[in-house]
């Protein structure tokens, strides 16, 4: 019983170093706690001591000084601004969609649409242009679609009223709305893509009411990617 008796004096003693020994490291770790995480003070000076050499091996334009959290002055990655996509600045470009098949027509526009045509092309902005399509009565499709592809609709949104129709019913109905359902599924499914299908002018005949922002004529430039070497385009 007496080996394994402890005189309270020890007992104090031994709890007090441990104490005093547990404070001693948290005021180490606090030292140079940086905020997330404890950085070793030596890993802090080797740091230093690299941007220290960095920026005196880097030869700066005259007047141009590195700060720290300030504009970072090595990285020049183009990334288009705000005026880039001033919807005013935005050319017009109009199709002729007559003998053009639906799907490799629907892509074309899209890419315009999204501006994935230009070097200046970011997935985050709207680089795009206007797109206007005529003739989109007279848009084909391959295989026995012209019968067999069926448009589902619900009148109401309720269960029953689900309606069917055939691409021939709607190409004589509304032909504009064939093409303005097959390009708004090749745009993002976001605020975005509701932004670029607002750029997207489609009519059934040939005439269309934006003369006056003066469209270019892209349709050569279409067919030709549209077909390869091995179709006959109509």
């Amino acid at each position: 019983m007496a080996a394994h008796a402890m005189s309270a004096n020890a007992l104090v003693a031994k709890l007090g170093g441990v104490a005093v020994n547990k404070a001693a490291t948290g005021a180490k770790k606090s030292a140079c706690f940086t905020g997330g995480a404890a950085v070793p003070r030596a890993s802090v000076r080797s740091a230093a001591r690299v941007n220290a050499t960095v920026r005196a091996a880097v030869s700066l334009p005259d007047g141009v000084t590195v700060e720290k959290m300030g504009k970072d002055v090595f990285n020049t990655s183009y990334y288009p601004k705000g005026e880039d996509t001033d919807n005013s600045r935005k050319p017009w470009v109009v199709i002729d969609a007559a003998g053009l098949r639906l799907g490799r027509l629907s892509t074309l526009v899209a890419t315009y649409l999204r501006g994935g045509n230009v070097g200046t092309y970011s997935p985050s902005m709207n680089m795009g242009t206007y797109v206007v399509v005529v003739n989109a009565s007279q848009v084909v499709v391959s295989g026995k679609k012209f019968e067999d592809k069926l448009y589902k609709r619900h009148e109401t949104g309720r269960p029953g009223s689900m309606k069917e129709e055939s691409f021939k019913m709607l190409q004589a109905r509304i032909p504009e709305r064939i093409v303005e359902k097959a390009v708004r599924g090749m745009l993002p499914k976001n605020r975005k893509g509701r932004e670029l299908f607002t750029q997207l002018k489609v009519y059934g005949s040939e005439e269309h009411p934006h003369a006056a922002q003066n469209p270019i004529d892209v349709t050569a430039e279409v067919k030709e990617l549209c077909y390869s070497s091995g179709m006959k385009s109509a």
